[in-house]
């Protein structure tokens, strides 16, 4: 049997493992997970056998999960030999939690019911206050979460009253807890002046956010007359609830960031809205100084005896009109008298009389217009131009006979 060196033996197992195996899909248990500058070191192992794997920056960077101590993962690998240090690993290509496909395709159902029926549609949610002064924040109590948000309130805007609801976020359990907390939460806002609700958690794998998904946290947040944001896991992590609340956040610091107002931009807000009333109010006084000194140097108040003058004339100017206007019309009311009378003189009795004709009046002092309208021995005045004339009636003619003079 021929004598081999280390090294070339080492070579001649890499090349029958790579050789014969190829690629592979492994499941088992991670542990001792460890990130060294992007890439995954970690074990996987079952109840019988352990093997080192690698996740390298890239290939992590494209899984759907990263390596956790106690997950169970399927990895697709290649296995490797690393001659220098004697070690067989599975360099693996991508990592996913198990059950990920089946929770997965869950997930995505669900998405097409709730878009359906417009759940997801910006239309519907609730606008967010502008400046916050109470929230409430549900969450894991003592969490690194809980722990972040206090942190970014104290530096974003240390005014606003902050509301801790300690809720399961991980775990059968947890999407009851969940909903029932925010709907009590919701039902006591009012009360206690809470303006929006936070509903955050951080990271983890599908299964650690599936609480996030449940359908009962879905309607609750459906539910809510409070303005609620989530902010669940890590950037690239997006469940049911980010997708049904009105705000949704990255992380859940940015959570609150995103909501409370900055204290240097609400400053800086302040003091442009400063300066805008204290031009304003020197623009609205140099207005009134101008229109002040404009009355002063009116003659009405540098000179009011000339003003009182200027008044006294048009009044005397307007009396006089007043008083020709008068004039005016008496005169053309006395001549249309006159006219009147001048007509009725030329057409009046006296005229007529004048002219030769006389008027006889029975005793009644009626007029007697025909021969038939006197009797014998009525006694009769007969009206001249000038004077009276009484007579008896002796003698009558019949109408229409006429005697001679």
């Amino acid at each position: 049997m021929p004598i081999l060196e280390v090294s070339a033996l080492s070579a001649r197992i890499r090349d029958a493992l790579e050789g014969s195996i190829g690629s592979v899909k492994v499941k088992g248990e991670v542990s001792n997970a460890r990130c060294v500058s992007g890439h995954w070191y970690f074990s996987l192992k079952d109840a019988q056998s352990r093997i080192d794997c690698v996740l390298f920056r890239g290939d992590a960077a494209r899984s759907k999960a990263q390596p956790r101590d106690g997950a169970s993962c399927v990895v697709s690998a290649q296995v490797t030999h690393y001659p220098p240090q004697g070690r067989t690993q599975l360099q693996c290509s991508s990592l996913e939690e198990a059950g990920a496909g089946d929770l997965d395709a869950k997930f995505r159902a669900l998405c097409d019911e709730m878009r359906a029926l417009g759940h997801f549609d910006s239309a519907r949610k609730a606008q967010v206050p502008a400046v916050p002064m109470c929230m409430a924040i549900l969450t894991s109590a003592g969490s690194a979460a809980e722990a972040d948000c206090l942190n970014a309130a104290a530096e974003t805007f240390p005014a606003a009253k902050i509301i801790l609801i300690d809720v399961r976020v991980q775990g059968a359990q947890a999407a009851a807890g969940i909903a029932a907390a925010l709907d009590a939460v919701d039902r006591a806002a009012g009360t206690l002046g809470i303006e929006v609700i936070l509903l955050v958690r951080g990271g983890g794998s599908l299964e650690d956010l599936w609480a996030f998904n449940e359908r009962i946290v879905a309607e609750a947040i459906l539910r809510a007359k409070t303005p609620i944001v989530t902010g669940i896991g890590h950037e690239s992590d997006t469940t049911i609830a980010d997708l049904v609340a009105d705000r949704r956040a990255p992380t859940p610091s940015r959570a609150v960031t995103e909501t409370l107002p900055r204290r240097d931009a609400l400053r800086e807000e302040t003091d442009a809205l400063a300066h805008r009333l204290a031009r304003g109010f020197e623009h609205l006084h140099a207005r009134r100084v101008t229109r002040v000194d404009l009355a002063a140097r009116s003659r009405a108040l540098s000179d009011p005896a000339t003003g009182i003058e200027v008044r006294a004339t048009a009044v005397g100017q307007f009396a006089l009109r007043l008083g020709r206007s008068v004039l005016r019309v008496l005169e053309l009311t006395k001549s249309r008298v006159e006219s009147n009378a001048r007509t009725l003189d030329a057409v009046g009795p006296l005229r007529v009389l004048e002219r030769g004709y006389s008027i006889t009046l029975d005793a009644a002092g009626h007029a007697v217009r025909t021969a038939s309208g006197a009797k014998v021995g009525d006694e009769l005045r007969t009206i001249l131009a000038s004077g009276e004339i009484a007579s008896t009636v002796t003698r009558t003619t019949a109408d229409g006979a006429r005697t001679q003079p």
